[in-house]
């Protein structure tokens, strides 16, 4: 018997502590820009009108993730930054609108299930 409700409490813990699933509609842009490495107010636009990396946000994020960015999930909708776990599940979707199902853990990292270009 205490077997059994030592492994029931087990069970209702593990499914306690579980990342909870979202859905999270936006862009796959990469860290320099988003986080204003390379430009100013978390976008491509001033990188793509000095001609630097690219004339298209696809272009740009794919040029910074080679220059060492790493592929980020822009919330639009609520102006989040999503660090992701498996970054490169997103990288046929650089510079794309997306939307992304998946998890996030404790420290804001958001794991990809499944990816669909909007």
């Amino acid at each position: 018997m205490k077997l059994a409700v030592c492994i029931v409490a087990l069970c209702l813990l593990a499914a306690a502590t579980e990342n909870p699933a979202v859905v999270i509609t936006g862009e796959i842009s990469d860290s320099q820009c988003a986080f204003d490495v390379h430009s100013n107010g978390g976008s491509h636009a001033d990188v793509i009108k000095a001609g630097i990396v690219g004339r298209t946000p696809r272009q740009c994020t794919q040029a910074c993730v080679r220059m060492g960015g790493k592929y980020v999930l822009i919330d639009t909708i609520n102006k989040k930054i999503y660090r992701l776990a498996n970054f490169e599940k997103a990288a046929d979707y650089g510079g794309m609108k997306v939307r992304v199902h998946g998890s996030i853990d404790r420290n804001g990292v958001l794991s990809i299930s499944s990816i669909e270009g909007r």
